[in-house]
C-alpha cells in the first residue's frame, strides 16, 4: 500500500531500509544526473522516499539514497529504522561524504539532490559547502568560476528557519530560556529536535549566507497542511545572487482536494508529478514537461496519502 503509516510501520524495525532500484552503482549513467535522496528526522529513506524513488526509476532516472544520522543512545535512536536524529551538524558529515561518494563512483560531475524536512537543510549544506570550496580554490589559483557540483536542489516540507511546530517548540522555548530540559529532550528525541527549533543556533548556521547559493536551481514544493514544518509560509524560499528558485504549493492549480500533511505529501500523486518537472532532464526543462504531462490533481488525506477511487465493475445491459 502506498501511504505512509503502513510505510512507516514495515521499516522501522528495519536497519538500513532502502528503496527498491536506488543506489545502482555499477550501472552507466549514460548522461544521466544522479539524483540523491536525503529523508528527514526520525525516518528513512525507505518510509520517505519508497513512492517518489519508484516513479523516479520508472522514467530513467539514475537514483541514489541514503539512511544517516542515527544517534542510538536516545530513546527513539534505539529502533533500527530511526535516523537523523542526530545534531544536524553531526549527521551531515554522512550525507555530504555520501554525496562524494555518488559523485566519485559515478563519475558525475553534478548531482540533483532532494530533500525531505530535515533533508532540506542538509542538501542546502551539501550546495554551500561545495560553493565555499570553489569560491576557496578560484581565489588561490586565480582561476574561472566553475560550476557547483550540485545543479539542483528540490526540497519537499522544509522548514528553513526552524519551526514552531504548531507552537509547541514556540512555547517550550519560552518556558525554558535556560534550555535546563535539552538533555532530557536529547535523550528521548536526538539532538534533532532541538536543532530545528526556531531561533536555534543551528537555524542561525543555516541562513548565516541567506537561503541560497550562486549556480543552484531550487525548487520548494510546500502544502499549507503542514502541521510540523510551521509556519507553513516560512517554507517559501527567497533567491538569493546567481540562483533560480521556484516556490510551488501542492493545492496551486486548482489541487483543492490534496490535503497533504508533512509525511503524506511524500505519497501525493502531485507531489512526484512536480518532482520529475523540477528534475526534467529532456531540452526544454520545466516547460517540455509540462506540455507532455498535465498537472495532477487527487484527493490526499494526512498521514496517509493518495486515496484512489474504486473501480467498480460494469453493469451489463
Amino acid at each position: 500500500m502506498d501511504a505512509f503509516i503502513p510505510k512507516f510501520l514495515k521499516s522501522v524495525a528495519r536497519p538500513n531500509p532502502l528503496p527498491e532500484g536506488v543506489n545502482q552503482w555499477d550501472e552507466p549513467l549514460n548522461g544521466r544526473v544522479p539524483v540523491i535522496l536525503i529523508h528527514g528526522t526520525w525516518l528513512n529513506a525507505y518510509n520517505t522516499f519508497d513512492y517518489l524513488a519508484r516513479h523516479l526509476v520508472e522514467t530513467g532516472h539514475a537514483v541514489f539514497a541514503v539512511n544517516y544520522g542515527k544517534e542510538p543512545q536516545s530513546f527513539v535512536g534505539k529502533a533500527a529504522g530511526v535516523y537523523a536524529n542526530n545534531f544536524l551538524r553531526e549527521a551531515y558529515k554522512e550525507v555530504i561524504a555520501f554525496v562524494r561518494e555518488v559523485l566519485e563512483r559515478t563519475g558525475a560531475e553534478q548531482v540533483d539532490l532532494v530533500g525531505h524536512s530535515q533533508g532540506v537543510a542538509q542538501c542546502r549544506m551539501v550546495a554551500a559547502e561545495f560553493a565555499a570550496e570553489l569560491a576557496a580554490q578560484g581565489a588561490a589559483e586565480g582561476a574561472a568560476e566553475q560550476t557547483n557540483p550540485v545543479r539542483r536542489i528540490v526540497g519537499l516540507g522544509p522548514a528553513h528557519h526552524g519551526t514552531t511546530l504548531s507552537g509547541v517548540s514556540t512555547l517550550a522555548h519560552s518556558l525554558d530560556r535556560g534550555k535546563k530540559s535539552y538533555p532530557l529532550i536529547h535523550a528521548i528525541l536526538g539532538g534533532a529536535a532541538t536543532d530545528q527549533a526556531k531561533g536555534s543556533e543551528f537555524g542561525e548556521y543555516l541562513n548565516k549566507d541567506g537561503d541560497t547559493v550562486p549556480g543552484v536551481e531550487y525548487t520548494m514544493i510546500t502544502t499549507k497542511f503542514d502541521g510540523i514544518a510551521t509556519p507553513w509560509r516560512d517554507q517559501i524560499m527567497v533567491a538569493g545572487e546567481g540562483a533560480v528558485v521556484y516556490n510551488i504549493g501542492v493545492q496551486d492549480e486548482g489541487n483543492i482536494f490534496d490535503w497533504s500533511s508533512h509525511l503524506s505529501m511524500l505519497y501525493s500523486p502531485r507531489v512526484v508529478d512536480l518532482v520529475k518537472e523540477a528534475l526534467h532532464p529532456d531540452a526544454g526543462g520545466r516547460a517540455a514537461y509540462r506540455t507532455a504531462n498535465p498537472y495532477k490533481r487527487g484527493v490526499v488525506v494526512p498521514m496517509m496519502g493518495a486515496v484512489h477511487r474504486p473501480r467498480f465493475p460494469r453493469r451489463r445491459r
